[in-house]
């Protein structure tokens, strides 16, 4: 009797042994949604796919819009068997430029069993502001240089370096914005006004337009060049004028709605 029971026992734990290494190996595969489109983002997935410890899809976001977006996948609402899951949180969030594509992976684990027949999903986290923004003003920066930073409401600019030349100057500054909007930073708006009230255009004029969120700096150069029957640049009195350089930028939320996605029992197999 002892020894029959012994023998079932084993065939249990064989058979059990079996099924979870089955079940590790098993891969679901799903079909495709697409989300629709709202103000010219289209958003759609790719690849979604589920093992036992996890479940991931690609999120293609095709912005055909003329507005820059912000998009933190953290946000996004995975709803297995009527319980939530959410992606591991990222601090900040990507930032797309109009007329872009991208793929984003978005991934839960660990919280679950993944395997299932079906299971919805909500883009969340995606929002869009304006490439222009509101301007904010900034005092004129002297040359030579009276102090190393001067603020603009949100905005700190610190020089970081200069180089005065008879015929050019170079400027290095190192911006970091604080606020809770979106900083747009466009050094080629600033221009160079000597003592007799002439101005001069920044020559950096491909410089990038520069992105910035709470509480990030980024670093960049402005040159001007003026001939020196105009002026003598290293010994002249000179301001930078910013112009339109500094804007800020509201965020307004994109809302999608949420899809069931299904297994495709076929490629599963």
């Amino acid at each position: 009797m002892k020894k029959n029971i012994l023998i079932i026992a084993i065939l249990i734990s064989i058979v059990n042994t079996s099924f979870s290494q089955n079940k590790e190996k098993q891969v679901n595969y799903y079909h495709n949604v697409k989300f629709g489109e709202q103000y010219g983002i289209f958003i759609s997935t790719d690849n979604v796919i589920s093992k036992f410890n996890y479940a991931k899809l690609g999120l293609i976001i095709n912005n055909k819009s003329d507005d820059y977006l912000f998009f933190n996948k953290s946000k996004c609402k995975f709803v297995i068997n009527d319980n939530s899951y959410f992606p591991k949180t990222e601090k900040k969030g990507k930032i797309m430029k109009p007329n872009s594509k991208k793929t984003f992976t978005i991934k839960v684990a660990k919280e679950t069993d993944y395997l299932v027949d079906n299971f919805s999903f909500k883009p969340q986290g995606i929002s869009k502001f304006s490439a222009k923004g509101e301007i904010v003003k900034a005092e004129p920066f002297h040359l030579p240089a009276e102090k190393n930073i001067i603020e603009a409401g949100s905005f700190k600019i610190n020089m970081l370096k200069l180089k005065k030349e008879t015929q050019e100057t170079v400027v290095k500054f190192e911006c970091t914005y604080t606020g809770d909007k979106i900083a747009i930073i466009t050094p080629s708006n600033c221009v160079l006004r000597t003592e007799d009230g002439k101005e001069w255009a920044n020559l950096k004029s491909k410089e990038k337009v520069i992105i910035l969120q709470k509480n990030e700096s980024k670093k960049f150069n402005i040159l001007f060049q003026i001939p020196a029957k105009s002026t003598d640049m290293q010994f002249a009195e000179m301001d930078i004028l910013w112009k339109n350089t500094f804007s800020e930028s509201e965020l307004k939320k994109v809302d999608f709605d949420v899809q069931t996605i299904t297994k495709d029992t076929v490629k599963s197999k």
